[in-house]
């Protein structure tokens, strides 16, 4: 059976927190085919952080042990069957 367009995309509540900021964290429903590079990009831009030398963001699963997601990764991915997902932005300093 082919996919059509009628068919309906799944949105997932996205919520991201990041224990640096005294922000409220980050809401937004997302499409299942967004990337977590671009709720990572959003997510900073709420908490007015930029990418800097010498430190290193990312996005980590709450739900799974805290797994570092790859920005290539879905947000219909990391869901999985859920339609909310809970995420951590982490900054790592990285040692040159």
């Amino acid at each position: 059976m082919e996919a059509t367009a009628a068919q309906k995309v799944k949105t997932i509540e996205v919520r991201v927190n990041f224990p640096l900021s005294t922000r409220s964290p980050y809401h937004h429903k997302d499409h299942e085919n967004e990337t977590i590079g671009s709720v990572r990009a959003a997510a900073m831009e709420h908490f007015r952080v930029h990418e800097e030398p010498g430190s290193e963001y990312y996005l980590t699963d709450d739900g799974h042990d805290d797994q570092r997601l790859p920005d290539s990764e879905t947000v219909g991915q990391a869901a999985g069957e859920k339609h909310e997902l809970a995420l951590t932005l982490v900054k790592d300093l990285v040692q040159g």
